[in-house]
């Protein structure tokens, strides 16, 4: 009889706790939508058996619902990375350079996401032949939300990562020529989100 009351006092126990731990009501208020996307990206993927149309959907549900990008910009970098993580330190790197000089603030005082611009990156492989010989390279496609009023123009932009973030981004691509430029910034509309 003890052994079946300390299991019924340990199961009353770990239920207590798990009540204590448990998520608060109220705080996930999206779960309706959430499910409704997960429906949505169910019924593409029975359709078509396709992830990357899948992927498509999904980001398209965050362009519409989460937040708008104003600008699309292609980064190339100069060492062609072929792993990951390089491109990613690269694209880190730039994030951090682009915000401080944007925001005229050291790093470590940069506001949280929702107080300053959004940044999205996406990464994509291409084949480039460089030496005589054929690599599948990575580029980055930027996403950028609206800056701060008086900042959100392509002469404005093209000025600050061309004069004051690509002095400092080693690895960054500083062409221009045509067919070659290192940084292409374009207003972003729905088919850059087809790109990704």
């Amino acid at each position: 009889m003890s052994c079946i009351k300390s299991i019924k006092t340990n199961h009353k126990r770990r239920t207590e706790r798990r009540e204590v731990h448990s998520r608060p009501t109220g705080v996930n208020e999206s779960r309706p939508s959430r499910t409704l996307l997960n429906q949505k990206l169910q019924r593409s993927h029975q359709k078509t058996r396709s992830h990357p149309k899948v992927l498509q959907e999904l980001i398209r549900d965050q362009w519409e619902n989460n937040f708008q990008p104003q600008w699309f910009i292609t980064l190339l970098w100069n060492d062609l990375p072929t792993r990951s993580e390089t491109v990613i330190s690269h694209s880190r790197h730039f994030r951090n350079v682009f915000l401080t000089s944007l925001l005229n603030q050291p790093l470590k005082k940069l506001p949280q996401p929702p107080f300053r611009p959004h940044l999205v990156f996406f990464h994509e492989r291409k084949p480039v032949i460089t030496r005589g010989r054929q690599i599948t390279a990575f580029h980055t496609h930027l996403h950028l939300g609206a800056l701060p009023d008086p900042l959100n123009h392509l002469w404005y932009l093209d000025h600050l990562i061309h004069q004051k973030v690509s002095p400092r981004v080693q690895k960054l691509l500083k062409t221009t020529s045509e067919g070659n430029r290192g940084v292409v910034i374009k207003p972003w509309n729905w088919d850059h989100s087809v790109e990704v």
